[in-house]
């Protein structure tokens, strides 16, 4: 069975955290990971958008990160970090997102704990699928319960090992990264495409 995703951000200290549902201008996104987290997609580009010089904790979780330690992300001690229920719970009140010209395109994506930046314009070149299509880093990330269900990025796809690790980490979008970050190499690439 195929896993649907919905992120959560929160702000720098993993408060007033807010659920995506994928929908933008009313509209539903498709739900499983590899169906709506690729670079030009609509609702991935406006909730990239919240991000854009404004840092904030992010993890794009799935309707099957259940288990026992998927909410212990670390170097999040400090923080408050959100559980299971607060994405995928009955009284969750999920938002959309209004449509937006934003793109990745020149810009970097910082991790602040880390102090790490992915050059997004290196990251597509190296990432472009022979069809022409590219992964959107972000999502898998912060991704909570990947490998789980259809729709997922497997194991044994190029860059699998860095699935999750940003998991509400303090990220956000710039157009310069700034002095005393280090460049992380990043591919995600779904082999045999």
């Amino acid at each position: 069975m195929g896993q649907y995703y919905m992120p959560i951000l929160g702000d720098v200290y993993g408060l007033n955290c807010k659920v995506y549902d994928r929908t933008v201008d009313g509209n539903y996104t498709f739900a499983k990971l590899l169906e709506h987290a690729w670079w030009d997609n609509d609702f991935v580009n406006a909730f990239s958008e919240f991000l854009y010089n404004e840092p904030s904790r992010v993890a794009w979780t799935g309707d099957y990160a259940d288990e026992p330690g998927d909410f212990d992300f670390p170097n999040c001690s400090a923080f408050y970090v959100p559980s299971y229920r607060e994405v995928w719970g009955e009284v969750v009140k999920p938002l959309g997102v209004v449509s937006t010209d934003f793109k990745l395109d020149g810009k970097f994506l910082l991790n602040h704990d880390r102090r790490q930046f992915v050059d997004l314009d290196e990251y597509k070149a190296a990432s472009i699928d022979k069809h022409g299509w590219c992964i959107h880093p972000l999502p898998l990330l912060t991704a909570v319960g990947n490998d789980r269900g259809g729709g997922d990025f497997h194991e044994g796809n190029t860059g699998y090992e860095n699935v999750g690790i940003w998991a509400w980490q303090l990220l956000s979008f710039v157009d310069k990264p700034p002095k005393g970050f280090s460049k992380f190499p990043l591919v995600f690439k779904e082999d045999g495409r």
